[in-house]
């Protein structure tokens, strides 16, 4: 009587298989990810780029730009709380000076907030209120004894103010918070771009060896011709 015996097969290296698709399945994820990422956070940077790289165009090229700004003196009317005020003497006012109702009234009426600096001209009798602002300034002189504030300002061209905003000159901590933000958001999206480049291979070489290309040619660039001190 024959006994006929039946052997279960298992399958060689099913661990390695099921590693396998588990890598493939976690790339697809990342891939998918960084597509995500990178289409959702150019859209959102798209005009701050375009600003960027325009404003950089100009601020190379300032002589495209000319005369763009206008320089101008303003009396500004003082309430009346603040004339009765500087009615004590000299000495008295430069003690106790008004220089809250004053910041106040230029804050109100000009939208002046953030103020430079304030200095005190006793000789000449006059309390200078400073501020600075992008593509401009502006100016408050208070005369103690005549009771009169006079404004000097600049006012630029929308070219010259947007190139403050590209350099974040004057422009406050709000901004800088945006150029901080969109700096840190071009690192993002350009890392999930090269994340896209390394899945496809058609394109992966080629890719790879124009970056290459993007960081020697401003390297050579700069050791070959732009100015800097050696020697020391």
């Amino acid at each position: 009587m024959s006994q006929t015996t039946t052997t279960m097969s298992t399958p060689i290296n099913s661990p390695n298989r099921g590693r396998k698709r588990s890598k493939r399945a976690n790339l697809r994820s990342i891939f998918s990810v960084a597509r995500v990422i990178h289409v959702y956070a150019s859209m959102t940077l798209l005009m701050l780029m375009i600003l960027f790289c325009f404003t950089g165009l100009l601020l190379n090229h300032n002589d495209w730009l000319g005369k763009q700004h206008t320089d101008q003196t303003l009396n500004l009317p003082l309430p009346e709380d603040i004339r009765n005020n500087l009615s004590h003497s000299a000495d008295a006012i430069f003690l106790d000076p008004p220089l809250k109702a004053i910041t106040d009234l230029l804050r109100n009426k000009h939208n002046l907030h953030k103020i430079r600096d304030i200095n005190f001209d006793e000789d000449a009798g006059e309390i200078i209120f400073d501020f600075q602002l992008p593509g401009g300034y502006a100016s408050a002189t208070l005369d103690v004894s005549q009771k009169q504030l006079t404004m000097d300002y600049r006012i630029s061209s929308w070219m010259v103010v947007m190139n403050d905003l590209h350099k974040g000159r004057h422009t406050g901590p709000a901004w800088s918070w945006i150029i901080d933000i969109s700096a840190v958001g071009m690192l993002i999206f350009s890392l999930a771009g090269l994340i896209i480049l390394m899945q496809t291979k058609k394109y992966r070489l080629a890719g790879i060896l124009y970056g290459i290309a993007g960081l020697i040619t401003p390297s050579l660039v700069y050791w070959l011709w732009v100015p800097r001190l050696t020697g020391l």
